[in-house]
């Protein structure tokens, strides 16, 4: 299986650096005045802040990451899969048929938590929603890495659904959190199908990593959310959960 590769970082664009940052040039910082930062129109949530605790962990919730604590109860909104969806909701087996395309381990472990769920409303979906999107559908699985480190491998479903959509969703995000200090947007392949990387850098020196790649049946993403775990793990990670 091919190792991720990127394009040359342009302007505003950097490389991940091996240790938990970003990269070794400058990033542009993204900043404004108290209270008056500007809000992205149909975004939702901001990019994944994870708590340092010795058992963090990253939990795919709806069409964002979560931060959660291990040993906490994962939050689940019950609904029916087969409805029409007038409602967002997620909790383990709503969709198997995609939950089973998750890798089942990494290095060797099983991931702490695999669930799936859809987001249906303006508010949830956000940018996708004026991507023209009314439904996705997703899956994820996630590894606690121990400390701050976490890895959620996830799959998005949708007609007309693009990697470059999920990231600009993403980082609709970290444009409106206010704790985003430094972001970096750049092409990538991984295993050979071109794709989208979005490396996000908060005040509190977390780190993260959002790379967003075509599966193989049309109108699926394969996305890949890691914090603080290094460039290098992060290309170790997409080698190993690339998947279909």
């Amino acid at each position: 299986m091919a190792v991720m590769s990127r394009v040359p970082a342009g302007e505003g664009q950097a490389h991940a650096g091996n240790a938990g940052t970003i990269g070794p040039i400058a990033l542009p910082t993204i900043g404004c005045a108290p209270g008056r930062c500007p809000r992205i129109a149909g975004t939702l949530g901001t990019v994944p802040r994870v708590t340092r605790s010795p058992a963090a962990a990253l939990l795919l919730a709806a069409a964002a990451l979560l931060a959660g604590c291990g040993g906490s109860a994962i939050p689940v909104v019950s609904f029916d899969p087969v409805a029409a969806c007038t409602t967002d909701g997620r909790m383990p087996g709503a969709y198997p048929e995609l939950e089973v395309l998750l890798p089942s381990a990494y290095q060797g472990s099983a991931p702490i938590n695999v669930d799936s769920g859809r987001n249906c409303t303006p508010e949830a979906l956000g940018t996708l929603a004026d991507a023209g999107l009314s439904e996705v559908r997703f899956a994820g699985a996630t590894w606690d890495l121990g400390g701050s480190a976490a890895l959620t491998r996830a799959l998005f479903e949708a007609d007309g659904l693009t990697p470059s959509a999920m990231i600009d969703f993403y980082k609709a995000g970290a444009l409106t959190n206010r704790k985003t200090e430094r972001l970096a947007d750049a092409a990538t392949t991984v295993d050979g199908r071109a794709g989208r990387r979005l490396d996000v850098l908060q005040a509190d020196g977390t780190a993260q990593t959002i790379v967003a790649w075509p599966a193989a049946e049309p109108g699926r993403v394969n996305v890949l959310l890691a914090s603080d775990v290094g460039d290098t793990r992060v290309l170790e990670a997409l080698e190993e959960l690339a998947g279909p």
